[in-house]
């Protein structure tokens, strides 16, 4: 559990309660309380008698509705970052009444060739005024993590015009101002290597034992926005299933640049989460990629497993898989890169093996004893202090054969993938064939938590994959 000091809000702010959300809680609590009631009469006395369509129902009928007042909120990632990393505080905000198309990100070039911040103010501009425009708001929420916070401090602060279109402000472990800037009110979230960090005048929270990714995506961080950016406390803190058809769209973009992916195209088919592969009539999406990158939306559900391919001519087809998407999702990010450039260029490639990036934002831990993660291949856990100390800050694990020669080396990581920031390299090898790999992420000694994705053992000459795992901190 979260340890949390130094709270400090305006007095009686956290007991504003909305009057639309009041009636809303009360109809949710109603629909649930009569559903209960309706399944108690079949002679069920508790929820360990109810069958899972029965509780994701009930689960689903305590979501707030869809709330148009809610002002809507823009997200601004960090270093070698994408807005994927809010997919799952979106998800959470929209199980608490915001609609889906008010919670947006900006991608932008995060790598340590960025254009300045200055250059970037323009794209940001638009970005916002696209959402002001979209929604009717006057006013939009900004929130920004790690580095973004010196892009969205500076975008504030150069002119009172762009700080008159943000309501509130929030900062997760990145402020570099010493009070509000532009005067816009200000929520602070810190982490654990930030013990006397604050900005004077702002609402200062500290999580003393979580950092970085982790304190993005904390059950507690999203506690602490919500109420910031509402008045009250949320609903709920989880990302609680949507009934029903979802719907999901997001960008191609190639990393760390950000840039949209052209001239390809996007297909979605589900798979047998058995075995990763196709079936008849797979195929569910199909999308050309031009421009940003921008594809969607599909609609899906919640019960299935998708796999998201993207096919350029004369270039192997990158993959992605994906756990079943609980709620609508419309901040995907497919990163990829092309051969022999960028960060994925320098995996090495064969007929004979599977190349893996195994994603999720949320840091890899393997020198934590009883709070390590695990993540097995074929049932071969691959993280351990040498590769995932927690100190490394690990998003993305590059599995790969090291030099081709069918081997798999453990007691060291890849030196060229390890001194990239959040991102470690594993030299394990992987037969490719047909066949279909196991892997398998068990978060931090959590192990009903357990997570299973199984994907074609694809050869890496022909084909890349990434596996992306939801991460909650």
């Amino acid at each position: 559990m979260a340890r949390c000091v130094a709270v400090g809000y305006p007095e009686g702010k956290g007991r504003r309660v909305a009057r639309r959300r009041y009636f809303h809680l009360l109809s949710a609590l109603a629909i649930a309380g009569l559903a209960v009631a309706c399944s108690g009469a079949g002679g069920t006395e508790s929820g360990a008698g109810r069958s899972p369509a029965l509780a994701r129902e009930l689960a689903e009928a305590a979501v707030a509705a869809p709330d148009a007042s809610r002002l809507p909120i823009l997200f601004v990632h960090g270093s070698l970052g994408s807005g994927s990393l809010f997919e799952t505080p979106a998800q959470r905000f929209t199980a608490n009444g915001y609609p889906v198309d008010y919670v947006e990100a900006f991608d932008y070039d995060a790598s340590s060739s960025a254009n300045s911040v200055e250059e970037v103010l323009p794209d940001l501009d638009a970005k916002i005024a696209s959402i002001l425009k979209a929604t009717g708001a006057k006013k939009l929420d900004l929130v920004a993590h790690l580095e973004g916070a010196a892009l969205s401090e500076r975008y504030l602060t150069s002119s009172s015009d762009r700080a008159n279109r943000v309501a509130h402000y929030v900062t997760v472990g990145g402020s570099l101002a010493g009070r509000p800037p532009a005067g816009v009110p200000t929520l602070a979230v810190w982490g654990e290597n930030d013990p006397t960090r604050r900005v004077e005048g702002a609402v200062n929270v500290r999580f003393v034992d979580q950092d970085r990714a982790q304190l993005l995506t904390s059950t507690a961080t999203f506690r602490e926005m919500y109420r910031f950016l509402t008045g009250t406390t949320p609903h709920t803190t989880d990302v609680v299933p949507k009934q029903g058809p979802i719907e999901i769209s997001g960008r191609a973009l190639r990393y760390p640049m950000n840039v949209g992916v052209r001239d390809a195209r996007l297909e979605v088919h589900r798979v047998d989460p058995r075995t990763g592969r196709r079936g008849a009539n797979s195929l569910k999406g199909y999308f050309h990629l031009s421009g940003d990158g921008s594809w969607g939306p599909f609609r899906g559900d919640g019960a299935s497993t998708y796999e998201f391919v993207i096919v350029r001519g004369g270039e192997p087809d990158h993959h992605f898989y994906y756990q079943p998407f609980r709620r609508d999702d419309h901040l995907v990010r497919l990163l990829t890169s092309q051969p022999g450039q960028e960060i994925g260029g320098g995996m090495e490639t064969g007929p004979g093996h599977t190349d893996l990036v195994v994603e999720r934002p949320l840091e890899w831990w393997g020198d934590q004893g009883n709070a390590d993660d695990v993540l097995s291949i074929d049932g071969k856990n691959v993280l351990n202090a040498a590769d995932a100390p927690r100190s490394k800050l690990a998003l993305g694990v590059y599995l790969f054969d090291r030099n081709s020669d069918g081997v798999t080396h453990l007691t060291m990581p890849i030196p060229a993938y390890f001194g990239i920031g959040f991102i470690t390299g594993v030299d394990v090898f992987i037969p490719a064939g047909e066949r279909s790999v196991e892997v398998a992420m068990t978060p931090r000694g959590k192990t009903a938590h357990r997570s299973v994705l199984q994907v074609p053992a694809w050869p890496s000459d022909r084909h890349r994959v990434t596996l992306h795992f939801t991460g909650e901190g």
